[in-house]
C-alpha cells in the first residue's frame, strides 16, 4: 500500500440572526451531516440577537460555497445570515505574557477605544474581548497578550485612562494557560 497524506480544509464561519431555541442544534447538525469538525467556537447573545463564530475543518475537498449552499435551508428558516471564508491551518502562538484586565464606571461612548489603542501602542494583542451594560454601568473583560518587560507601563497607561475617562481597571497576569 503507497502512503498518503490528508490535506485538511478550515473555514471560518459566521452567522447571527434573531435569538430562538434550537439555532445551535440545527446549524451544528448540519455541519455534523457534512462531516465537518467544530475546531474553535463563539457563540453568545447580543441583546436579542444570537451570533455564531466558528472555525470548522474537513478532510474532503470542499469549498466556502458547498458549506454556504449546505446551510441555506437552515438560515433561511431560522432568519440567519452567513458568511463563509476559507482560512489556512495554523498554530497561533501567543505573543508573551497573558493578562487580563476589567474595566466598569458610568457608560459613555469611548471606553473601549481607549482602553484598547493604549494596549495597541504598546503592542499588546487582545485575544478576547467582552463588554455587558447594565443600566448605566458598563464593565468590559478583555484578555491581552503582551511583552512582560512592558507590564509596568501598561499599568501606567492604565492609571491615565482610569483618570482621563473616569473608570475603574483592573489588571491581572494569567499565570497558567486557560481553555
Amino acid at each position: 500500500m503507497g502512503l498518503y497524506t490528508l490535506t485538511m480544509k478550515f473555514f471560518m464561519l459566521s452567522l447571527f440572526g434573531k435569538d430562538r431555541p434550537g439555532i445551535v442544534a440545527r446549524v451544528s447538525k448540519v455541519l455534523y451531516e457534512m462531516g465537518l469538525n467544530l475546531e474553535e467556537s463563539s457563540m453568545t447573545r447580543l441583546r436579542d440577537e444570537f451570533t455564531i463564530m466558528l472555525i470548522v475543518s474537513s478532510c474532503r475537498d470542499i469549498s466556502s460555497e458547498e458549506l454556504l449552499a449546505n446551510l441555506r435551508e437552515v438560515s433561511q428558516e431560522l432568519g440567519l445570515f452567513l458568511m463563509c471564508k476559507e482560512v489556512e491551518e495554523r498554530e497561533c502562538p501567543r505573543m508573551g505574557a497573558l493578562y487580563r484586565l476589567v474595566v466598569f464606571g458610568s457608560d459613555k461612548p469611548g471606553i473601549v477605544y481607549a482602553v484598547s489603542s493604549k494596549l495597541a501602542s504598546l503592542g499588546f494583542n487582545i485575544s478576547d474581548l467582552r463588554t455587558e451594560k447594565a443600566g448605566g454601568l458598563y464593565v468590559m473583560v478583555l484578555q491581552a497578550e503582551g511583552r512582560e518587560e512592558m507590564e509596568q507601563v501598561l499599568r501606567e497607561g492604565l492609571e491615565e485612562i482610569k483618570h482621563s475617562v473616569g473608570v475603574d481597571i483592573s489588571l491581572e497576569r494569567e499565570e497558567e494557560e486557560r481553555l
